[in-house]
Protein backbone atom coordinates (compact mmCIF):
# COMPACT_ATOMS: atom_id res chain seq x y z
CA UNK A 1 0.00 0.00 0.00
CA UNK A 2 1.27 3.47 -0.96
CA UNK A 3 -0.11 6.45 0.91
CA UNK A 4 0.32 10.17 0.34
CA UNK A 5 0.81 12.06 3.58
CA UNK A 6 1.62 15.46 5.07
CA UNK A 7 3.45 15.72 8.39
CA UNK A 8 2.56 18.75 10.48
CA UNK A 9 3.87 20.13 13.77
CA UNK A 10 1.31 21.98 15.88
CA UNK A 11 3.40 22.86 18.94
CA UNK A 12 5.52 19.73 18.20
CA UNK A 13 2.47 17.45 18.54
CA UNK A 14 3.60 15.64 15.39
CA UNK A 15 0.56 14.85 13.27
CA UNK A 16 0.13 12.87 10.05
CA UNK A 17 -2.57 13.90 7.59
CA UNK A 18 -3.24 11.04 5.19
CA UNK A 19 -4.49 12.16 1.79
CA UNK A 20 -4.92 8.76 0.15
CA UNK A 21 -8.34 7.11 0.55
CA UNK A 22 -8.40 4.27 3.09
CA UNK A 23 -11.53 2.31 4.09
CA UNK A 24 -12.82 3.37 7.51
CA UNK A 25 -12.53 -0.24 8.66
CA UNK A 26 -8.74 0.02 8.19
CA UNK A 27 -8.22 3.52 9.57
CA UNK A 28 -6.96 2.53 13.00
CA UNK A 29 -4.66 -0.28 11.82
CA UNK A 30 -3.14 1.77 8.98
CA UNK A 31 -2.63 4.84 11.18
CA UNK A 32 -1.08 2.72 13.92
CA UNK A 33 1.44 1.37 11.39
CA UNK A 34 2.23 4.82 9.99
CA UNK A 35 2.87 6.54 13.33
CA UNK A 36 5.24 3.76 14.44
CA UNK A 37 8.96 4.51 14.82
CA UNK A 38 9.83 2.28 11.86
CA UNK A 39 7.52 4.18 9.52
CA UNK A 40 6.77 7.91 9.15
CA UNK A 41 6.64 8.35 12.96
CA UNK A 42 4.25 10.75 14.66
CA UNK A 43 2.07 11.11 17.75
CA UNK A 44 -1.25 10.80 15.91
CA UNK A 45 -2.84 10.54 12.47
CA UNK A 46 -6.00 11.58 10.69
CA UNK A 47 -7.48 11.14 7.22
CA UNK A 48 -8.49 13.95 4.87
CA UNK A 49 -11.89 13.11 3.38
CA UNK A 50 -14.66 14.75 1.39
CA UNK A 51 -17.09 16.40 3.81
CA UNK A 52 -20.68 15.24 4.21
CA UNK A 53 -21.73 18.84 4.91
CA UNK A 54 -21.19 20.84 1.71
CA UNK A 55 -20.58 24.01 3.73
CA UNK A 56 -17.29 22.50 4.93
CA UNK A 57 -13.99 22.77 3.04
CA UNK A 58 -12.89 19.26 4.01
CA UNK A 59 -13.39 16.52 6.58
CA UNK A 60 -10.83 15.26 9.07
CA UNK A 61 -11.43 11.72 10.28
CA UNK A 62 -9.11 10.87 13.14
CA UNK A 63 -7.57 7.41 13.51
CA UNK A 64 -10.03 6.28 16.19
CA UNK A 65 -12.86 8.66 15.33
CA UNK A 66 -11.89 11.03 18.13
CA UNK A 67 -11.80 14.82 18.01
CA UNK A 68 -8.38 16.49 17.94
CA UNK A 69 -7.83 20.24 18.04
CA UNK A 70 -4.20 20.14 16.93
CA UNK A 71 -4.96 17.88 13.98
CA UNK A 72 -7.79 20.21 12.96
CA UNK A 73 -5.37 23.14 13.03
CA UNK A 74 -2.93 21.02 11.02
CA UNK A 75 -5.56 20.52 8.34
CA UNK A 76 -6.31 24.25 8.30
CA UNK A 77 -2.61 25.04 7.83
CA UNK A 78 -2.28 22.48 5.05
CA UNK A 79 -5.33 23.77 3.16
CA UNK A 80 -4.03 27.33 3.46
CA UNK A 81 -0.53 26.31 2.34
CA UNK A 82 -1.90 25.09 -0.98
CA UNK A 83 -2.87 28.70 -1.73
CA UNK A 84 0.76 29.84 -1.24
CA UNK A 85 -0.22 32.76 1.03
CA UNK A 86 2.04 35.73 1.69
CA UNK A 87 3.18 36.47 5.24
CA UNK A 88 0.38 38.24 7.07
CA UNK A 89 -2.40 36.74 4.96
CA UNK A 90 -5.39 35.33 6.87
CA UNK A 91 -8.24 32.98 6.03
CA UNK A 92 -11.07 31.11 7.74
CA UNK A 93 -11.89 27.47 7.04
CA UNK A 94 -15.04 25.61 8.07
CA UNK A 95 -14.05 22.02 8.74
CA UNK A 96 -15.97 18.84 9.43
CA UNK A 97 -14.17 16.82 12.10
CA UNK A 98 -14.78 13.42 13.65
CA UNK A 99 -16.08 13.61 17.20
CA UNK A 100 -17.58 17.09 16.69
CA UNK A 101 -21.32 17.55 16.29
CA UNK A 102 -21.03 20.78 14.30
CA UNK A 103 -18.62 22.39 11.85
CA UNK A 104 -15.42 23.78 13.34
CA UNK A 105 -14.30 27.32 12.53
CA UNK A 106 -10.54 27.40 11.94
CA UNK A 107 -8.72 30.72 11.42
CA UNK A 108 -5.21 30.65 9.95
CA UNK A 109 -2.66 33.44 9.64
CA UNK A 110 0.54 33.02 7.63
CA UNK A 111 3.67 33.88 9.58
CA UNK A 112 7.30 33.91 8.51
CA UNK A 113 7.97 30.55 10.14
CA UNK A 114 4.64 28.77 9.72
CA UNK A 115 1.05 29.54 10.65
CA UNK A 116 -0.79 30.88 13.67
CA UNK A 117 -4.01 28.95 14.05
CA UNK A 118 -7.10 29.76 16.09
CA UNK A 119 -9.84 27.23 16.59
CA UNK A 120 -13.32 27.54 18.04
CA UNK A 121 -13.27 24.39 20.15
CA UNK A 122 -16.32 22.22 20.88
CA UNK A 123 -17.87 22.79 24.28
CA UNK A 124 -17.65 20.09 26.96
CA UNK A 125 -20.71 17.89 27.33
CA UNK A 126 -19.96 17.71 31.04
CA UNK A 127 -17.38 18.67 33.66
CA UNK A 128 -17.59 16.51 36.77
CA UNK A 129 -15.58 15.15 39.68
CA UNK A 130 -15.26 11.39 39.24
CA UNK A 131 -13.83 8.63 41.44
CA UNK A 132 -10.91 6.58 40.11
CA UNK A 133 -9.03 3.78 41.88
CA UNK A 134 -5.33 2.99 41.42
CA UNK A 135 -3.39 0.50 43.54
CA UNK A 136 -6.27 0.38 46.01
CA UNK A 137 -6.34 4.14 46.52
CA UNK A 138 -9.36 6.22 45.49
CA UNK A 139 -8.89 9.59 43.82
CA UNK A 140 -11.51 12.28 43.23
CA UNK A 141 -10.45 13.91 39.97
CA UNK A 142 -11.99 16.55 37.77
CA UNK A 143 -12.99 15.06 34.44
CA UNK A 144 -13.83 17.00 31.29
CA UNK A 145 -16.02 15.26 28.71
CA UNK A 146 -15.27 16.82 25.33
CA UNK A 147 -16.85 15.44 22.14
CA UNK A 148 -14.76 12.46 21.08
CA UNK A 149 -12.26 12.59 23.94
CA UNK A 150 -12.34 12.66 27.75
CA UNK A 151 -9.63 14.27 29.89
CA UNK A 152 -8.83 13.52 33.54
CA UNK A 153 -7.03 16.35 35.34
CA UNK A 154 -4.42 15.17 37.85
CA UNK A 155 -2.54 17.70 40.02
CA UNK A 156 1.09 16.81 39.35
CA UNK A 157 1.95 17.06 43.05
CA UNK A 158 -0.53 14.25 43.77
CA UNK A 159 1.94 11.60 42.61
CA UNK A 160 5.17 13.54 43.08
CA UNK A 161 8.28 12.19 41.35
CA UNK A 162 6.37 9.11 40.18
CA UNK A 163 3.72 11.16 38.38
CA UNK A 164 4.55 9.92 34.87
CA UNK A 165 4.86 6.30 35.95
CA UNK A 166 1.57 6.49 37.84
CA UNK A 167 -0.17 8.16 34.91
CA UNK A 168 0.85 5.33 32.58
CA UNK A 169 -0.42 2.77 35.08
CA UNK A 170 -3.65 4.73 35.40
CA UNK A 171 -4.42 4.55 31.67
CA UNK A 172 -4.57 0.76 31.89
CA UNK A 173 -6.51 0.81 35.17
CA UNK A 174 -9.08 3.39 34.10
CA UNK A 175 -9.65 2.83 30.38
CA UNK A 176 -12.73 0.64 30.91
CA UNK A 177 -14.24 3.47 32.95
CA UNK A 178 -13.99 5.81 29.94
CA UNK A 179 -16.62 5.44 27.23
CA UNK A 180 -14.66 7.25 24.51
CA UNK A 181 -11.98 5.52 22.43
CA UNK A 182 -9.58 8.35 23.24
CA UNK A 183 -8.81 9.84 26.64
CA UNK A 184 -6.07 11.80 28.32
CA UNK A 185 -4.48 12.11 31.73
CA UNK A 186 -3.36 15.69 32.25
CA UNK A 187 -0.57 16.26 34.77
CA UNK A 188 -1.18 19.88 35.73
CA UNK A 189 0.94 22.18 37.87
CA UNK A 190 -1.28 25.18 38.63
CA UNK A 191 1.56 27.13 40.26
CA UNK A 192 3.89 26.87 37.27
CA UNK A 193 1.02 26.64 34.74
CA UNK A 194 2.58 23.57 33.13
CA UNK A 195 0.79 20.68 31.48
CA UNK A 196 2.15 17.23 30.64
CA UNK A 197 -0.49 15.39 28.58
CA UNK A 198 -0.62 11.61 28.29
CA UNK A 199 -3.08 10.59 25.58
CA UNK A 200 -4.40 7.07 25.06
CA UNK A 201 -6.20 5.81 21.97
CA UNK A 202 -7.50 2.43 23.07
CA UNK A 203 -5.84 -0.55 21.37
CA UNK A 204 -3.67 1.80 19.31
CA UNK A 205 -1.35 4.24 21.09
CA UNK A 206 -0.21 5.72 24.38
CA UNK A 207 1.76 8.94 23.89
CA UNK A 208 3.24 11.64 26.08
CA UNK A 209 2.32 14.43 23.70
CA UNK A 210 4.52 17.47 23.21
CA UNK A 211 1.35 19.54 23.15
CA UNK A 212 -2.34 18.69 23.42
CA UNK A 213 -5.04 20.98 22.05
CA UNK A 214 -8.01 19.21 23.59
CA UNK A 215 -6.14 18.88 26.89
CA UNK A 216 -5.41 22.60 26.89
CA UNK A 217 -9.07 23.24 26.16
CA UNK A 218 -10.21 20.88 28.91
CA UNK A 219 -8.07 22.68 31.48
CA UNK A 220 -9.28 26.08 30.34
CA UNK A 221 -12.89 24.93 30.56
CA UNK A 222 -12.42 23.40 34.01
CA UNK A 223 -10.64 26.44 35.46
CA UNK A 224 -13.16 28.90 33.99
CA UNK A 225 -16.01 26.83 35.39
CA UNK A 226 -14.33 26.74 38.80
CA UNK A 227 -13.88 30.54 38.77
CA UNK A 228 -17.22 31.12 37.02
CA UNK A 229 -15.46 33.78 34.99
CA UNK A 230 -13.71 34.28 31.65
CA UNK A 231 -9.98 33.63 31.47
CA UNK A 232 -7.02 33.55 29.09
CA UNK A 233 -4.26 31.03 29.75
CA UNK A 234 -0.88 30.18 28.32
CA UNK A 235 -0.08 26.60 29.30
CA UNK A 236 3.57 25.57 29.12
CA UNK A 237 3.92 22.13 27.56
CA UNK A 238 6.98 20.17 26.40
CA UNK A 239 6.67 21.54 22.84
CA UNK A 240 5.99 25.15 23.84
CA UNK A 241 3.13 27.33 25.07
CA UNK A 242 -0.45 26.75 23.94
CA UNK A 243 -3.15 29.34 24.56
CA UNK A 244 -6.80 28.96 25.50
CA UNK A 245 -9.40 31.69 25.89
CA UNK A 246 -12.50 30.67 27.83
CA UNK A 247 -15.47 33.02 27.64
CA UNK A 248 -17.92 32.90 30.56
CA UNK A 249 -21.26 34.56 29.80
CA UNK A 250 -24.67 34.64 31.49
CA UNK A 251 -23.60 32.17 34.17
CA UNK A 252 -22.15 29.50 31.90
CA UNK A 253 -19.24 28.63 29.66
CA UNK A 254 -19.95 30.32 26.34
CA UNK A 255 -16.96 29.70 24.05
CA UNK A 256 -13.45 28.22 23.96
CA UNK A 257 -10.76 29.43 21.55
CA UNK A 258 -7.47 27.56 21.12
CA UNK A 259 -4.40 29.31 19.66
CA UNK A 260 -1.42 27.27 18.42
CA UNK A 261 1.60 27.80 16.18
CA UNK A 262 1.70 25.27 13.32
CA UNK A 263 4.45 24.22 10.90
CA UNK A 264 4.28 21.89 7.91
CA UNK A 265 7.47 19.84 8.11
CA UNK A 266 7.23 17.09 5.47
CA UNK A 267 5.15 15.55 2.71
CA UNK A 268 5.56 12.44 0.63
CA UNK A 269 4.71 8.79 0.10
CA UNK A 270 4.61 6.14 2.80
CA UNK A 271 4.88 2.43 2.01
CA UNK A 272 3.11 -0.24 4.04
CA UNK A 273 3.81 -3.78 2.90
CA UNK A 274 1.41 -5.44 5.32
CA UNK A 275 -1.74 -3.92 3.78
Amino acid sequence: MELQFVKVSPNENMTLLIESPVPRSQHLAVAKALIAYGSVYAEQAGYIEEPENKAACARLQMMAGEFCGNATLSLGAYLFSKEHPQTGAEKNFLLEVSGADSLIDCHMKKEADGYLGQLSMPMPAKIATETYVLDGISYELETVYLPGITHIIVPKALWGEKAREKAEQATAAWENQIAEEAFGILLFDETEMTLEPLVCVKNASLVWERGCGSGTTALGAALATKKQDSLSLGLKQPGGIMYIDANWKDGCLYSLTLTVHVKIVAAGTAYLESF
